[in-house]
């Protein structure tokens, strides 16, 4: 949690290898959250261990990703020439597929974007598991089958959640296609989408 010394414990650790060890400071990565904590990382670092911290790559996740993507354009064909969704774009965006769409139950009448922070969470959560939308849309058509095949059987309370449970992941899993689909179309990434791109070329590509 905030202010439970990650920071500087990073910080000590890097300098620790550097200073007992004949480790290139190049050769050290670190990666944090926020570009608030890699810079307070690289001011701990210098005043440990002097200008050889200004060698240490320090990078929040999305920048590393984004460096590796620049630096290897060979590997990444198409990649390069993307830009990257901003926080409140993605709001704009969700906000405009919430409301062009046919939502039931995730757009509410009195309230139409009262599940828009748990739509982007949820979207945000299933990339960084490495489902995709298509992944998701075959889930969501499991569950579906699920409840078609045990209705008959189910009493009406049980019906009526189990059903808006699965109405909830149709749409879900509508809203994370047409989100994709808009992505591609604007030549653009999101934080996640540029993340798995580099993880999934670093875990086949020797």
């Amino acid at each position: 949690g905030p202010g439970t010394g990650k920071t500087q414990i990073l910080a000590l650790r890097i300098a620790n290898i550097l200073q007992t060890t004949d480790t290139q400071p190049s050769s050290v990565l670190a990666l944090t959250f926020t570009e608030a904590a890699a810079r307070e990382m690289r001011e701990r670092l210098v005043n440990l261990i002097g200008t050889a911290g200004y060698f240490v790559r320090i990078n929040t996740f999305h920048g590393f990703c984004q460096s590796v993507i620049t630096e290897n354009p060979d590997l990444f064909p198409g990649f390069e020439d993307q830009s990257l969704l901003t926080d409140l774009d993605r709001v704009r965006l969700l906000e405009k597929l919430i409301t062009e769409n046919e939502i039931e139950i995730m757009r509410p009448l009195n309230s139409p974007f009262y599940y828009l922070n748990a739509i982007q969470s949820s979207i945000r959560d299933l990339k960084r598991e490495g489902v995709s939308a298509k992944d998701f849309q075959k889930i969501t058509k499991n569950l579906s089958d699920e409840f078609d095949s045990q209705k008959g059987s189910l009493s009406k309370t049980v019906f009526a959640t189990k059903e808006r449970e699965v109405k909830k992941f149709v749409e879900l899993s509508l809203i994370y296609q047409k989100y994709q689909d808009e992505l591609h179309k604007e030549n653009r990434l999101d934080f996640e989408d540029l993340i798995n791109i580099v993880t999934n070329r670093l875990r086949d590509d020797e």
